[in-house]
């Protein structure tokens, strides 16, 4: 309890969650566009794998030039702490696949790196909680500094949401094997991202879970 002279606690800041009401109606100031410089890569690789003469190594041209594209997007982007090693280890796979369909002459090697790292997540997600820090509240708490006063980085529902994306990364990981022996590699590519909806819907999903979350924390007495 403060002391008369003294001045009241300050509350709790509020966490600054996007609000989904104003995208609804138009509003699209707070969506960060660079999110949209990841599919960059994606369509230099299926323009340059459909079009590019045949007979002029076009295999190795796509690949070189998707290569390349992420490299680009991977230099612009100025994340830090987690959400930074996240995208270094996705442009890990990303190298590592275009070495592999280089050396096997192979668009399908290449086209696959979304099937390597659906397992590398999983296993991040099941490292992160054995160690305590979840990877969803990780990010979350990265990403919107409010939450690290209201929901300690083991909450339990960073736990129940870090083992859903990690479940549903697996299933994903089986999903596109299969549908990696079905399609030719440019079919893959654009098929293969048929599960984009689920992840929006799980990305939504933890948005409320979290927000609740916050909401309840800051509701609790401080002792």
């Amino acid at each position: 309890m403060n002391r008369p002279d003294e001045p009241p606690e300050a509350a709790p800041e509020t966490p600054n969650l996007p609000d989904f009401r104003k995208l609804a109606q138009g509003d699209f100031s707070a969506v960060d566009w660079r999110i949209f410089w990841s599919l960059l890569p994606l369509v230099v690789f299926l323009v340059l794998n459909s079009f590019w003469p045949e007979d002029l190594w076009r295999t190795q041209v796509a690949i070189v030039a998707s290569f390349a594209a992420s490299t680009w997007v991977f230099a612009i982007n100025r994340d830090s702490g987690v959400i930074r090693f996240i995208t270094v280890l996705g442009f890990i796979v990303v190298a590592g696949s275009a070495v592999v369909g280089l050396v096997a002459d192979s668009a399908k090697a290449f086209a696959a790196q979304n099937i390597y790292s659906d397992f590398l997540v999983a296993a991040v997600c099941l490292a992160s909680v054995v160690i305590g820090k979840p990877l969803v509240g990780a990010v979350a708490r990265e990403s919107i500094p409010a939450l690290r006063t209201l929901m300690e980085p083991r909450h339990r529902v960073f736990v129940i949401l870090t083992l859903v994306f990690m479940t549903y990364n697996i299933g994903t990981g089986i999903f596109r094997i299969f549908l990696l022996g079905e399609f030719s590699a440019n079919e893959y590519v654009i098929v293969s991202r048929v599960t984009s909806p689920i992840s929006l819907a799980f990305f939504l999903a933890c948005y409320f879970m979290i927000k609740r979350a916050a909401g309840l924390s800051q509701e609790q007495p401080s002792t």
